[in-house]
């Protein structure tokens, strides 16, 4: 693989030292002035920056989404502390705006022209993953939303839309695909498949929502209602027999047998809970391989998540860094709690001698639909996306969720002095000028925990920038793609860059100016499957006569390729070591057949 010289007619290979311009002295140090490696794309741009990330939508009295403010319209505090904001940005379907710097012309070896600009017929419009809660979706559910989400394929979905099939479970899933046969026959075979069932005949009957009470909050009044029902069904028989010890017995063993049953209950929502959040955070992972708009439509009637509102952040956070939208659908629809519970399989526990018992377990109930509707309206709310509940047109559900979010501002702040302790911060965006319109924002984050290391900060994924359509612009560079067909089934794609490194931050050791840039070179095909990829590291210890030189001529470096005929995106991203600059830019080139 070789580096091209912006200005030089030399042209060197990996590992040999560069050619310099002629009044540059070359024997004062052995140390090359620029070295080029390859390395295993993974995609992981480094920065040791802790961002925080904050997806915004406004709206006015009537609903209509605003995009015309600008970033003195916005306020944010971190735990109640103004913050400053280092990055705004208007984006969306709206927002969207056709670009020269998008798409460029490309030629053959020959130097004819095989594209125009404006061009972009490489990638799809939108990739939406449907996913599909089947671990507790119930059956009467599931056929409403099948119905729906049919309704919807049929109604709301383009030509260019690439759909996927996820659930909770991990079963039956299709990968995106423009074939909608094959997403309706997905969606159809799709059937509840809790991981683990709750006993039917269970006494007490603990709720999942008063397992949680009883284990980790020891509240009286859940213990209580447990005991109660624990008692009724096998103490209550003792009574007036004249088995006293039986009884005794009986009684002692009831606060073990309501621990036991919380925990077993207990256990079984973990574990529903733990496989739903994995599931949809490798769904979230899955979308981010792929360029342009991207959105989870989550459909479910709901979970707990106490307990595990770490990973629920975790969740929100890669969506809104990876530029993922999280619409939710309630699957209950228009929904009314029924006295003794939903499951009509089952006869409700019946304590005659305490009637206040059974108001408290149905305020549980109550208070359980609530809990259960925190991650569906939370996943939205903190990244943008629309939450469809208490509504039983579940087809309008999927249309509006299954639409690319028309405008959003994305907001971002590094927070001063952050402790990594893990503490949660609350979030709180307001408009200068509020004028009767509504805010929908993230409540707030999480701080990292464990080592402040850099080195282990780096790990953190920032990978939008590559598997994006977004135009970055912090370093200027420049993109041209060259092809030459070497025979009907085969051809090499040259991709060639162009960094004009005049604008970049330079650290001076001795007699050297130093700087790495990191590029990256991904191919993706008309599906958005990203094909092809290559990553490299320019190290620059430039003396100052070559720095003078470069920042005049720039710097070219060239990605070669081996493909087959085709169209395809090319997706160029680099960044600089020392200012943590990034920019990235698309090309469209097609090899005909």
């Amino acid at each position: 693989m070789c580096l091209l010289i912006a200005g030089l007619v030399a042209v060197t290979c990996l590992e040999s030292t560069l050619a310099l311009p002629q009044s540059q002295p070359t024997q004062t140090s052995n140390q090359a002035e620029l070295a080029s490696h390859d390395t295993e794309p993974t995609f992981r741009l480094r920065s040791e920056r802790n961002l925080v990330v904050v997806r915004v939508v406004v709206r006015d009295s009537k609903g209509k989404v605003i995009g015309s403010l600008t970033r003195d319209d916005f306020r944010v505090f971190d735990n109640g502390k103004p913050q400053v904001l280092s990055h705004f940005s208007v984006e969306g379907a709206k927002a969207v705006q056709p670009s020269a710097a998008t798409s460029a012309p490309t030629h053959s070896a020959e130097g004819g022209e095989e594209g125009a600009p404006g061009e972009d017929v490489s990638t799809p419009r939108r990739f939406v993953a449907l996913f599909f809660d089947d671990i507790h979706l119930e059956m009467d559910n599931m056929m409403q939303v099948q119905l729906a989400a049919d309704k919807f394929l049929a109604n709301s979905v383009l030509p260019d839309d690439r759909i996927g099939v996820y659930t909770a479970s991990g079963r039956g899933q299709l990968e995106f695909t423009s074939d909608l046969e094959k997403v309706r026959a997905a969606i159809s075979r799709i059937i509840p498949h809790p991981i683990v069932e709750q006993r039917d005949d269970a006494c007490p009957d603990v709720l999942d929502y008063q397992a949680y009470q009883i284990v980790e909050q020891r509240d009286a009044f859940a213990i209580n209602i447990a005991y109660q029902e624990y008692y009724h069904c096998n103490c209550e028989k003792f009574e007036g027999n004249n088995n006293v010890t039986a009884l005794q017995q009986c009684e002692q063993q009831g606060a073990s047998a309501v621990d036991a049953s919380a925990e077993q209950e207990l256990n079984i929502y973990h574990t529903n809970t733990e496989a739903v959040l994995r599931s949809l955070q490798q769904t979230i992972r899955r979308l981010t391989v792929f360029p342009g708009q991207r959105a989870v439509v989550l459909v479910s009637p709901g979970f707990l998540t106490r307990g595990f509102e770490v990973e629920l952040d975790q969740i929100a956070d890669r969506a809104i860094h990876a530029n993922v939208a999280v619409n939710s659908i309630d699957a209950k629809g228009l929904y009314a709690p029924l006295p003794g519970g939903d499951d009509m399989s089952k006869a409700p526990i019946i304590v005659p001698r305490h009637a206040d018992v059974m108001g408290q377990k149905e305020q549980i109930r109550l208070d359980r639909v609530l809990a259960i509707a925190v991650p569906l309206e939370d996943l939205a709310a903190d990244t943008g996306g629309v939450y469809f509940h208490n509504n039983n047109d579940l087809e309008e559900g999927f249309r509006r969720s299954g639409a690319l979010p028309e405008i959003y501002y994305v907001l971002a702040f590094s927070p001063t002095s952050l402790k990594s302790d893990g503490r949660f911060h609350s979030l709180k965006v307001k408009l200068a000028q509020s004028s009767g319109l509504s805010v929908q924002s993230r409540k707030g984050y999480f701080a990292p925990s464990g080592s402040t290391d850099p080195a282990v900060k780096a790990q953190q994924e920032v990978d939008e920038a590559v598997f994006s359509q977004d135009v970055l612009s912090e370093l200027p560079i420049d993109v041209h793609t060259q092809f030459f067909r070497a025979d009907a089934t085969n051809a090499k794609l040259s991709v060639l860059t162009h960094v004009n490194i005049g604008h970049l931050r330079f650290r001076k050791q001795e007699d050297r100016n130093l700087n790495n840039l990191t590029l990256v070179t991904a191919l993706f095909d008309h599906n958005g499957q990203i094909v092809k990829s290559q990553e490299k590291t320019l190290e620059m210890r430039l003396r100052d006569s070559t720095l003078a030189h470069f920042s005049q001529t720039g710097i070219t470096i060239k990605a070669v390729f081996d493909v087959k005929p085709g169209t395809y995106l090319v997706r160029e991203v680099v960044r600089d070591a020392e200012g943590a600059q990034l920019s990235g830019l698309n090309r469209t080139v097609e090899i005909p057949y």
